[in-house]
């Protein structure tokens, strides 16, 4: 447990001192996106990388997290979101839609995608890092 802190720890250090002259309160709380209440970066560090295949199934949520060292993950309860699609040719952005989510069915994202674009998650709230939040689509 004392090494996934640690990691937690730095990823969210790193993240605080890239935005200095931030308002204190600015990204403290590091978050993460979950499928099903499981994490979908491969490790939460630096190197970690987000993908997901496009037939994917579940429902999508921006949680913080507690982190074990036997690889359990205790979600700490969802927080609200945007989404927009990176296409995997041009990089453009585009807005997946308007709404703001709690949650979302992973289908309904991932049915808008093609193989080499990302899905683009947004937190709202100016408290939250979210480090990994670009998912490549497989």
């Amino acid at each position: 447990m004392k090494s996934l802190k640690a990691i937690l720890f730095l990823v969210c250090l790193g993240s605080g001192i890239l935005l200095l002259g931030q308002k204190d309160n600015d990204f403290r709380n590091c978050t993460a996106i979950l499928l099903n209440n499981k994490l979908v970066v491969n490790e939460y560090s630096p190197e970690g990388k987000c993908t997901l295949l496009a037939d994917a199934k579940g429902t999508f949520t921006v949680q913080p997290v507690s982190l074990y060292d036997d690889g359990k993950v205790e979600p700490q309860g969802k927080r609200r979101f945007k989404i927009v699609i990176r296409d995997g040719n041009s990089k453009t952005l585009y807005s997946f839609s308007d709404k703001i989510y709690e949650e979302i069915e992973a289908s309904k994202v991932l049915s808008s995608c093609k193989k080499g674009d990302s899905v683009v998650f947004i937190t709202l709230d100016r408290d939250l890092a979210l480090p990994h939040n670009e998912v490549l689509v497989q």
